[in-house]
């Protein structure tokens, strides 16, 4: 081994294969590694230390430093390229910054010299400008002494060079009479239409005086003659033509339409109006509103006749409810038509009214339904032959027929000639009826049950909140028999002081009705059959009439057009009172499971009469919301007992349509068939509440698909559940008339004519709107005339009469229109909600769930209610289907309507008490206690029927005297 050690002198030797070192560079030899050729430390002086070397080594560096090819060989390549990354953006960094800075002082010195230029350019402007105002100062100077000058000379005798005029008012006056020269008299022309407005302000501003004089004496007589220009536009405007109807005017009437004629036609006071209130474009339709009733009042106190604007509200204010009183403030106001102009023109609109019914049944195919209607008068001061008491009359209305083989609203007369109409030819409405017509039949059953089932599939999607993902997946109800959409026109009749409850009433009405539209025999027998609505008692009388008439050869006084029809309403109403009256329960029973127990106790409802027992008549309204909600919570339980769930809504979820469709038929056929019922009853050991919330789950269902048919318009759907309750009805103490009535009515029309039949069904329902799901009863129409007749237009004081209302009735639902085009013009808050079905989940969950605590749907053989031994067990209610189909098997089933067998034979006296009672003294005993007034609150359930009362009527309107012209 050698050692390469420092000589400390340059070597002189080279050896072979080496060439000569460079200058300054220490040559490295090899030594022996013989100790004596290793220098001493002791003894020699290259060992000593010195402030170059330490101890002889390697010269002192000042600073440590590491070999740059050991730093580079011994870092990893990626370290090495951040570093060099890492440098390289800190130098572009640098020269970034050092940019910057450098455009900054270049800007900065480029805006110091634009300031400085724009100052310097600032100052010479200045100066330029004091220049040309010390220039323009001296011109007007000299022009000024021109213009002295002139006016010197205009005024200076002629010999010493002036004009020679008196004044200057003399040479003005002397330039305009000037004539000679056309071509100086035009350029005159021209220079005062370019600058006679600048003449005149420039005359104003000097002189304030002379120019309010002019504007007295000049202007503002041309002002007035502008205005009254347009005062005679406004006057023109508002004045109805002797072509124009009041009809014609309340249906064109229009706020905006109304406001931009008037704005055109006077435009100069409508700028007036606008400068003098300071209009707003925020609040633009208050001031339409405003300015249009200022020019109305302005016309009419021009003209009495100029009074279209008033007429409309004081038609607006009658039809509010409003007294002779208001009326008349109003009118002296110039705001609407005083009370006595006011009926001058309801005896022209219900003029109008009747002629154009009685000209449209000349042209087309009607029918009619009437009513009965009480009239309360009231007296304040009562005489021997005049005070409080009430009165019995008749409302009627005409409905054009709807053909349903064309679609079309007019259906020429003849279609329905009179011998379509089978001949009456026994006392009793006898029909040919076999045993297999007093059920329902096979294919009603058989379209009945997917309705039900749709039903309760509708009700669980409305209900479960959590199956809203399959909505669109819902598909629609089957359908029977639908009757195409299409908007039906009413034309109310005038009101008839008749009362309707007798035979001879019902004749005079009649006659009286068919006058009022203007048919004779032979009108009647040209047009051809006519349907008659009405209530029960209607049908019921118009059949003893065609009994006693039947050998009448008069087409009216034998009524050989009427067709008649009990109204659907009513029919309705006793299906909803025969399913509450039947599953009512004992009051104040323990027990839970029946309606009193869902109605009081747990919904907590104000008390109503019900029950079968029941002094008057169950009210309609609390019913139907009541089977509403129990049906709903009752259809959400059985999901819940038999979605296969613990929980439903974690169910609800994940389902899919078939899962919702499979759980849906699983609970109709556990909790809504009779067959559910009968399989209940086999049971060892039966549970009379189970079996008893069965019955009111089927009985419900029939009723709730009754009025879904209804509002959908498929009368076949309403003839299968009509089927249905003619069985139930049936049941003792129930409703026998109603069953009579139904099956007469649809035994009747099976032996019609088909197209008798047709027309017969599809003109049973009327959709006064022309949008689906807008069907309705014709005797809820007929009610709904009769409410606004009796609260709404019935006169005050001493014009309250039968011949007013006579009157009145015709223009009813004009008026009511009215009232609404008004509202809506001036956005008054309407005098009636649009009844909504209101939010009712939170009482049905309340229901559910006490059905579930309770498990009044499951099957609880050792429940506590049905012990036989407990004298307040539950009692078991009647199956109206099984008991309602036992009837058949009487001996007086379907008398009236059976043709009778038997001869009579003389038996002498019989002892009155040991006879027979007589069937018809126990049906009107029954029907007096089903006897039901149909009230405000029934009426408000049509949602296309806002109502209030009166005094609601009467505040809207008062709100809108109040807010817009007061």
């Amino acid at each position: 081994m050698s050692v390469l050690v420092p000589t400390g002198e340059p070597s002189t030797s080279t050896s072979a294969g080496h060439s000569t070192p460079r200058k300054g560079r220490q040559l490295e030899r090899a030594v022996s590694e013989s100790p004596i050729h290793i220098p001493s430390p002791a003894t020699s002086t290259i060992f000593e230390p010195s402030p170059i070397k330490c101890h002889g080594g390697r010269p002192r560096a000042k600073k440590p430093t590491r070999h740059p090819r050991g730093f580079y060989s011994s870092t990893p390549i990626e370290t090495l390229a951040d570093l060099k990354s890492s440098t390289l953006a800190k130098t572009k960094a640098k020269a970034a910054e050092r940019r910057k800075q450098k455009a900054a002082v270049t800007t900065e010195l480029r805006l110091k010299k634009a300031e400085e230029a724009e100052v310097a350019a600032a100052e010479a402007a200045v100066a330029s400008l004091r220049e040309a105002e010390e220039q323009a100062a001296v011109e007007l100077a000299r022009k000024h002494a021109k213009a002295r000058e002139f006016l010197e000379k205009l005024t200076a005798p002629e010999e010493e060079g002036g004009a020679g005029f008196d004044s200057p008012m003399d040479w003005f006056e002397t330039l305009l009479s000037s004539k000679d020269d056309a071509q100086a008299s035009a350029n005159l022309t021209r220079f005062f239409k370019s600058n006679g407005a600048r003449i005149m302000d420039d005359i104003i501003d000097r002189v304030p005086a002379v120019g309010q004089e002019y504007l007295n004496e000049k202007v503002d007589k041309r002002l007035e003659e502008l205005l009254h220009k347009e005062g005679k536009a406004i006057q023109e405007l508002l004045t109805r033509g002797q072509s124009t109807s009041i009809m014609e005017l309340l249906e064109e009437f229009s706020m905006e339409e109304l406001g931009d004629q008037l704005e055109c036609a006077a435009p100069t006071l409508w700028r007036i109006l606008e400068t003098t209130s300071a209009a707003s474009t925020q609040r633009a339709d208050f001031y339409l509103q405003v300015f249009t009733t200022a020019c109305a009042m302005l016309s009419i106190s021009r003209s009495q006749l100029a009074n279209n604007y008033q007429v409309v509200i004081g038609l607006f204010l009658l039809g509010s409810g409003a007294s002779k009183r208001e009326m008349e403030v109003l009118a002296h106001a110039g705001l609407s038509t005083s009370y006595s102009t006011i009926r001058e023109h309801i005896h022209l609109l219900s003029k109008e009214a009747v002629a154009k019914f009685q000209r449209l049944i000349t042209e087309q195919m009607f029918f009619i339904v009437w009513d009965n209607l009480n009239i309360a008068f009231r007296v304040e001061s009562q005489r021997l032959n005049k005070g409080n008491h009430f009165d019995n009359g008749t409302t009627a209305t005409g409905i054009p027929l709807y053909n349903p083989f064309t679609g079309s609203t007019t259906t020429p007369h003849g279609t329905l000639p009179l011998p379509m109409k089978p001949p009456r030819t026994t006392t009793f409405p006898v029909l040919d009826w076999d045993i297999s017509d007093v059920l329902p039949s096979a294919l009603s059953v058989e379209q009945l049950g997917p309705c039900l089932l749709w039903q309760i599939t509708r009700l669980a999607f409305e209900n479960i909140k959590n199956l809203e993902h399959l909505r669109t997946a819902f598909k629609e109800c089957p359908e029977v028999d639908p009757i195409a959409v299409h908007k039906t026109d009413q034309y109310p009749l005038p009101a008839m002081h008749e009362d309707e409850s007798s035979i001879e009433g019902t004749i005079r009405i009649y006659a009286q009705i068919l006058r009022n539209l203007g048919l004779t025999d032979d009108n009647l027998r040209a047009h051809g059959l006519m349907f008659n609505d009405g209530d029960l008692l209607t049908d019921s009388l118009v059949d003893k009439i065609e009994s006693a008439r039947r050998n009448s050869d008069g087409v009216i006084d034998g009524m050989k057009a009427s067709i008649r029809r009990f109204g659907l309403f009513h029919a309705k109403m006793a299906g909803c009172r025969m399913v509450l009256n039947e599953h009512w329960g004992k009051p104040n029973s323990l027990w839970p499971g029946s309606l009193w127990w869902e109605h009081n106790t747990l919904l907590k409802r104000k008390k109503i009469s019900a029950g079968w027992k029941a002094q008057k008549a169950t009210p309609w309204k609390p019913s139907h919301e009541l089977l509403q909600i129990s049906l709903a919570a009752h259809v959400k339980d059985g999901f819940r007992i038999h979605c296969g769930s613990e929980d439903l809504d974690t169910w609800a979820l994940s389902a899919t349509m078939e899962d919702v469709n499979v759980v849906a038929e699983r609970v109709y056929r556990k909790l809504f068939t009779t067959q559910a019922v009968d399989n209940m009853r086999a049971r060892p050991q039966r549970d009379i509440t189970h079996e008893n919330v069965i019955l009111l789950n089927r009985d419900a269902l029939y009723y709730i698909e009754f009025v879904a048919a209804i509002k959908k318009g498929d009368i076949g759907r309403v003839i299968n559940v009509l089927q249905i309750w003619m069985v139930m009805m049936r049941t003792p103490k129930t409703m026998p008339r109603y069953a009579d009535a139904i099956f007469e009515t649809l035994r009747r029309i099976d032996r019609y004519d088909p197209v008798l039949k047709r027309f017969f069904l599809h003109n049973w329902l009327v959709n006064l709107t022309g949008r689906p799901y807008s069907f309705k009863e014709v005797d809820l129409l007929q009610e709904h005339q009769n409410f606004w007749a009796k609260i709404i237009y019935n006169a005050k004081g001493a014009n309250r009469s039968w011949d007013w209302l006579a009157m009145i009735t015709v223009c009813i639902f004009t008026l009511r229109d009215t009232m609404r085009t008004v509202q809506k013009t001036f956005k008054i808050t309407g005098y009636g909600e649009r009844h909504t079905v209101p939010d009712m989940s939170k009482e049905i969950q309340t229901l559910a769930d006490a059905l579930a605590e309770e498990k009044i749907q499951e099957y609880v053989g050792d429940r506590l209610a049905n012990d036989p031994a407990n004298p307040n067990s539950v009692t078991p209610v009647r199956d109206l289907l099984e008991e309602g189909a036992k009837y058949a098997d009487t001996r007086s089933a379907f008398k009236k309507f059976t043709k009778e067998q038997r001869k009579a034979e003389n038996l002498g006296f019989v002892d009155a008490e040991g006879g027979d009672r007589n069937d018809d003294a126990v049906e009107d005993e029954i029907v007096e206690r089903d006897d039901y007034e149909v009230t405000e609150d029934d009426l408000g359930m049509d949602d296309e029927e806002p109502y209030a009362d009166a005094a609601a009527l009467f505040a809207a309107a008062s709100e809108i005297v109040t807010h817009y012209y007061i």
